[in-house]
């Protein structure tokens, strides 16, 4: 049972309820002499148990043994205020990551490619760049991590392919393949031949080309009527068989490494109502088996529907936002936002705040604020916003301008070494940096123009100098006359490195290698990273973890027969964040039933890294007697299914008086 905390009385023991008030306030606090119940400290022994919780008031005179009415009976002791200041803790060194250097935000343009020489009259870039190393730049006759990465573009119109050197943005090639049908989507690549080069996927308006390193076509597929959107699909590569000889997927189809079709699925493709289609790969319930996931719709390499939701389709991402291992998916579009269980149930949704008759682009699954638990960032037309898992807002910016599709997507990375993934978002004008924790602007880039697709902004390391660097697509518009690509990197290299490869829009670290490969047996993203279109290789690197624990100052028990009992509790945070968040702080009794909850209190007023708490009274009415022991949990005490707020350890939460309280 749960018994409510009494309210303060006007005797001096109400002061301590305001006692970490006051002493906040700089007013001084007097503590009354502490009351000597025999329960002060604590030994592995029980001290003697000596209350008065037997007094009898004396009815006897002093001189004949017989009632004296006349005698006043002696007062019912009460428990004397105490008061324990707040103090400094030190901090477990266990709780900060030592790896974690703090890095400058100082963004510039490293290169700017405006021109080409191939195909001339096509400059303007309305789809996500992709970063694979495709050059022996070197010289040694091999294409590895030694070499510079390059960037992989689509330009329009006609719509050409083209690779450009990560170092200076000088173009490599420009390709527009042989067939008929022009390219019309987005870029993929990897190593689909097992050459140890990758190859390079570019969406057509009913299929895909392929084309190798050096821009020669391979083959081409068109069958995707039906099957994809026509306009800015986003292809992807996944070896979902397991064989060492990756699948092409472009919409709902599979395709083996040499073009010939696998099977396509019967519903959503992975597009909202407005452009372009987004599916990808991962094993989403964890059986072993890589699944086609869609917004509505999973599959499996022959394109049978594994389940379908009957839901609307829409953009995907996958993330871990509860206690088992499979994965979660994350649907937007058409102004709303939706997280599906592994087998398709709706867990929650929500409309796009402000954003009504908006669209809503591919979401983006990272930690934001750094509590150590994913959220998720989606864009319309003029909104970002960054719900958390259960589709609550975490927060939202409002101002963004993309009128013309309401559909790009964005990226997210650690630049700085702190904790908090920011979020990269290009609309039709600017090019966003936002702050995850809280959506404040850190940079606002004013060359940008685009008229917009299904792009975002791509991270990588990409002209290899350690620091990750921005690339973002441009097209004239109505905000601007910006073509080509810009890629922007920090003015003090003291961005945190970044991988050589972004390889799909789908991106998520584990599907593909640093060297382009596929892997055979795709590791699950987030069982180690929980991000998707992040860059961020190891979050949680600058991230430092509170760790609260609680602490029993004193009991009072002079009030035991009335069914009262006082305690002092303070609480500390021996980790290296602030807790800002409430939480619970349990009171436990042990009794002849076991244990029971005497009370529960929130604590709102937060616990600064590095300190304890002064004392906080909770009395306690209508205890049972027998009371053997009194338990503190704080944020759920020991068992992590309870806690509210991510810890560096979770095991400590708990403190026991260690002596009787009441008989």
């Amino acid at each position: 049972m749960t018994q409510s905390v009494r309210a303060p009385s006007l005797l001096p023991r109400g002061l301590s309820r305001f006692a970490p008030l006051l002493a906040l306030s700089g007013l001084a606090v007097v503590a009354s002499c502490k009351i000597d119940n025999g329960l002060n400290g604590k030994g592995t022994q029980p001290p003697p148990f000596d209350t008065g919780t037997s007094f009898v008031p004396d009815t006897s005179t002093a001189d004949s043994g017989t009632p004296d009415s006349t005698v006043d009976s002696v007062p019912v002791p009460t428990c004397n205020d105490e008061y324990f200041p707040g103090k400094t803790v030190p901090q477990l060194s266990e709780c900060q990551a030592e790896s974690t250097t703090v890095g400058t935000f100082n963004p510039v343009v490293l290169w700017d490619t405006e021109t080409f020489a191939s195909n001339s009259s096509s400059v303007s870039c309305m789809m996500q760049p992709v970063v694979c190393n495709l050059t022996d730049d070197n010289g040694d006759g091999k294409i590895d991590d030694n070499d510079v990465p390059d960037v992989i573009i689509i330009t329009y119109s006609p719509g050409v392919l083209r690779a450009l050197s990560g170092s200076d943005g000088t173009e490599l090639w420009g390709a527009t393949g042989g067939g008929a049908i022009q390219i019309t989507g987005g870029a993929a690549c990897g190593d689909i031949d097992n050459d140890g080069i990758p190859e390079v996927i570019a969406a057509t308006s009913n299929g895909v080309d392929v084309f190798d390193h050096n821009g020669t076509e391979m083959w081409s597929w068109s069958g995707g009527s039906g099957h994809m959107d026509g306009t800015s699909d986003s292809p992807g590569i996944a070896d979902m068989d397991h064989d060492g000889n990756p699948e092409v997927l472009i919409g709902n189809c599979i395709l083996d490494n040499t073009g010939g079709k696998i099977g396509c699925g019967s519903s959503g493709w992975g597009s909202s109502t407005n452009v372009g289609s987004a599916a990808f790969a991962v094993d989403i319930n964890q059986d072993g088996e890589l699944d086609l996931v869609a917004g509505n719709a999973i599959y499996d390499i022959d394109g049978n529907t594994e389940w379908s939701n009957g839901q609307s389709d829409g953009y995907p991402a996958v993330g871990n936002f509860d206690d088992d291992d499979n994965g979660e998916i994350v649907v937007t579009g058409d102004a709303k936002m939706r997280v599906q269980d592994d087998d398709g149930t709706v867990l929650c949704s929500a409309n796009i705040p402000s954003a009504s008759g908006e669209y809503g682009g591919p979401p983006t699954v990272a930690d934001f604020d750094g509590d150590g638990k994913a959220d998720i960032g989606v864009a319309a037309n003029s909104t970002y916003t960054v719900f958390h898992s259960d589709c609550s807002v975490l927060w939202q910016y409002t101002g963004t301008t993309d009128p013309s599709s309401g559909n790009t997507g964005s990226s997210v990375f650690d630049f700085e070494g702190d904790g908090i993934a920011d979020v990269v978002y290009a609309d039709e004008r600017w090019v966003w940096v936002f702050n995850g924790a809280d959506g404040s602007v850190k940079m606002q880039d004013t060359e940008h123009s685009n008229n917009t697709w299904l792009e975002y902004p791509t991270i990588a390391d990409i002209n290899a100098d350690g620091s990750a660097d921005i690339a973002v697509c441009n097209t004239p518009g109505s905000w601007g006359s910006k073509n080509g690509v810009t890629v922007f990197s920090d003015a003090d290299l003291s961005w945190r490195k970044g991988r050589p490869i972004w390889n799909q829009h789908g991106y998520s670290i584990t599907n593909v290698n640093d060297d382009g490969t596929i892997p055979v047996h795709q590791e699950t993203n987030w069982l180690t990273y929980n991000n998707f279109r992040s860059g961020d290789l190891t979050p949680g690197v600058g991230y430092s973890g509170p760790d609260l624990f609680a602490h029993i100052e004193d009991v009072c028990v002079t009030e035991c027969d009335s069914g009262n009992v006082d305690l002092w509790v303070t609480i500390g945070n021996q980790g290296y964040n602030d807790v800002t968040d409430p939480f619970n702080i349990d009171i436990i009794g042990q009794t002849d039933a076991g244990e029971v909850i005497l009370d529960t209190i929130s604590y709102t007023a937060g616990v600064p890294m590095g300190t304890q708490t002064a004392s906080i009274l909770i009395e306690l009415t209508g205890v049972p007697k027998p009371l053997y022991d009194l338990r503190a949990d704080v944020d759920g005490g020991n068992s992590t299914s309870l806690s509210q707020i991510s810890e560096c350890y979770e095991n400590n939460n708990e403190d026991t008086w260690g002596a009787v309280v009441c008989l």
